[in-house]
């Protein structure tokens, strides 16, 4: 972690700091759980000989903690979305209320299926229909192959008579006799050959014939079927039991309510596993560096006060982006992977909830510790000065800080007395 102190968070919390120091300093002395590092355990320290003086720099430990806001995130969760329907728009009749707990099998959320439902009985119709015109079409194609295999036959038939009346010889025969009995046999051998040609021509006709009808009888079982499907799923139902998170509305920024119209493969709600919980929180852009991933952090539910959950930093955003809730203000996205926890503990999780995170950074051992009611902080273009309990003021560069005290990299010595610097003393 980078030791460095944003200047304009240090500024503006510089008058109540000094209000807060001195009450602080009191109420602490007697309390070892508000005692600050090694350095600030003791009881303060006046400067002997220098009337007024608050405290003098002293060497200690100083242990940084980095305060966050953010909320509870699910890091597994089952989404529950619209589903491929013949109409991509379709609009929520029913949801179940966000943060409800629901049982396995049991709806979350509704969609309008009015349109499918008028459509199911035509859609059934046509399904009937298009069976009924199979089965006459593969009647006739049956009717019309018997009639031409009976056509066969039949030239078959009068081929052999004619193959028969043919064969007598010639000198049996008078001449024009023998030449109609050979053109007969010719006619019949070529009304056999048609015959042939007609029974293959209405086989493939027939099979044609049957084959589009049957591409039309499955198209209809298949518009009904996913008519069927898309009724029956167009009711959202839990695969386990857990909570319901509704979902955000991607336009107007607020959750999904009854009445909105969603697309398909829009995430209605989701279901979290509670045993896998993450807090996004944001971290001010001139906090940079002071976060570092695999930091401890101590988080808190506004929910449950009185209940700490711990964790780790397990993702930083490499930029800063604007904030959602305050214009002209950045901040950087920080992960928090909160540990497991009992079940009864986990219980208390609901994604949404506000928390505060309080990260604790690396400390500064046998550094020089500076009270933050002497530091004058008024000034955003000015460095940070001191007020020396003599009078004047001297400059001072600052490194990490807690409430009461700040780590002087350079300025001051050990032991130098200073004042308060009280607002109406910097003017």
């Amino acid at each position: 972690m980078r030791s460095h102190v944003s200047w304009p968070s240090l500024r503006r919390a510089a008058y109540a700091l000094v209000a807060l120091a001195g009450a602080g300093a009191g109420a602490c002395s007697g309390c070892s759980s508000c005692r600050g590092a090694a350095g600030a355990a003791a009881p303060v320290a006046t400067a002997p000989g220098v009337p007024g003086a608050v405290q003098a720099v002293r060497r200690g430990e100083l242990h940084p903690r980095l305060l966050l806001t953010g909320e509870l995130r699910a890091a597994k969760a089952l989404a529950l979305s619209v589903p491929a329907t013949p109409s991509f728009e379709v609009q929520i009749r029913w949801l179940a209320e966000d943060g409800s707990r629901v049982a396995a099998g049991q709806p979350v959320a509704e969609l309008d299926n009015a349109s499918f439902l008028a459509r199911l009985e035509e859609q059934r119709l046509a399904e009937a229909t298009a069976a009924a015109d199979l089965a006459r079409i593969e009647a006739q194609a049956g009717v019309d192959r018997a009639d031409k295999e009976f056509g066969v036959e039949q030239a078959r038939t009068d081929l052999a008579k004619a193959r028969i009346a043919a064969a007598v010889p010639a000198e049996l025969l008078p001449k024009r006799d023998y030449q109609d009995r050979q053109l007969k046999l010719r006619q019949a051998q070529s009304s056999l050959g048609k015959a042939l040609q007609d029974l293959a021509a209405q086989r493939a006709k027939a099979a044609a014939d049957v084959g589009v009808q049957r591409i039309v009888l499955e198209q209809a079982r298949r518009d009904l079927a996913l008519a069927t499907a898309a009724i029956h799923d167009l009711t959202l139902r839990a695969q386990r039991d857990s909570l319901v998170v509704v979902g955000d509305h991607p336009i107007q920024g607020r959750k999904l309510q009854a009445g909105d119209n969603v697309w398909t493969g829009m995430t209605v709600a989701t279901l979290p596993e509670t045993s896998s919980m993450l807090v996004d929180a944001e971290l001010s852009d001139v906090d940079e560096g002071r976060v570092a991933l695999g930091m401890p952090s101590t988080c808190v539910l506004d929910a449950y006060p009185e209940i700490p959950y711990r964790g780790r930093v397990v993702k930083i955003a490499g930029v800063a982006r604007e904030s959602r809730r305050t214009a002209l203000v950045r901040s950087i996205a920080v992960s928090v992977a909160l540990d497991p926890v009992a079940p009864r503990d986990a219980a208390r999780l609901r994604p949404g909830m506000s928390v505060r995170v309080e990260i604790a950074g690396a400390p500064a051992r046998e550094a020089l510790l500076v009270p933050r009611a002497a530091l004058d902080l008024a000034d955003p273009a000015a460095p940070p000065r001191v007020r020396l309990a003599g009078g004047g003021v001297a400059p001072v560069r600052l490194g990490a800080c807690d409430i009461f005290w700040c780590v002087a990299v350079s300025g001051v010595r050990e032991g130098q007395a200073l004042r308060s610097f009280a607002p109406e003393a910097s003017r």
